[in-house]
């Protein structure tokens, strides 16, 4: 069994002398992992570091099998994400949601955005947390747990949404929610419309948000905890 696709690499560690172990993100087929050698000459990982896009192909005899990757490198981009430290730790939480994500299953809109959110990390775009919180929000959906921010979900209305229920993950109109503020997750303006200046206490309230999700619905079923570079990034917000 073959395939080829472009790919980004999500993580790679030493197997052996000559090989490693790759997963990566395709653009048609899911996420996949499998060997790759490596010759002397290239250096560790050669082009199979994380952030990378790669022309890849994969070679099984089975389908289950683990394969192996041969790999020609398509876009340098892991240079510049390791420039600057925070990006590098953007990169690492979003490939940290991906390593529990299932493998194999069609996921060519999470492929997109992050192939997007990388360029915009290699540019040093300043919008970059922002656009690591809609990845959340959609990485939610695409694991099932989809947060609602359409209309309230007591009035049915789309005006002054303020608020998310952290038991139903819908939206909650100011005046609506008032009763229960003190229990609610405060919605950042943010993520209803994308011509809104942005400061990092809304930042903070989007990253709680999806925190609070991100646990609830995927983390604590797998008994695990959210990613330590999501700590180190609110921590830089909060300096």
């Amino acid at each position: 069994m073959q395939l080829n696709d472009i790919a980004i690499v999500l993580k790679t560690k030493k197997f052996n002398d000559n090989s490693l172990i790759m997963k990566v993100i395709t653009e048609n087929n899911g996420i996949y992992s499998g060997l790759v050698r490596v010759k002397k000459n290239q250096g560790g990982f050669g082009v199979n570091i994380t952030g990378n896009k790669l022309n890849l192909s994969w070679r099984a005899r089975l389908p289950e099998h683990l394969g192996f990757f041969t790999t020609e490198l398509n876009q340098a981009r892991a240079h510049n994400i390791m420039k600057n430290k925070v990006f590098l730790l953007g990169v690492n939480l979003i490939c940290s949601h991906l390593d529990i994500y299932p493998e194999r299953e069609p996921c060519k809109n999470i492929y997109l955005e992050l192939d997007k959110l990388i360029d915009d990390f290699s540019a040093m775009n300043q919008s970059w947390i922002k656009n690591i919180i809609k990845f959340e929000l959609n990485f939610l959906e695409c694991m099932g747990f989809g947060i609602d921010l359409s209309e309230c979900a007591i009035t049915g209305t789309q005006e002054a949404l303020n608020w998310v229920s952290p038991k139903s993950g819908r939206a909650v109109n100011i005046e609506a929610g008032k009763e229960w503020a003190n229990k609610m997750l405060k919605l950042p303006p943010f993520l209803l419309s994308s011509n809104i200046e942005t400061d990092n206490e809304d930042l903070l309230d989007g990253l709680k948000l999806t925190g609070y999700f991100l646990k609830k619905c995927i983390y604590s079923e797998l008994k695990k905890d959210l990613p330590l570079s999501r700590k180190k990034i609110i921590d830089l917000l909060k300096i």
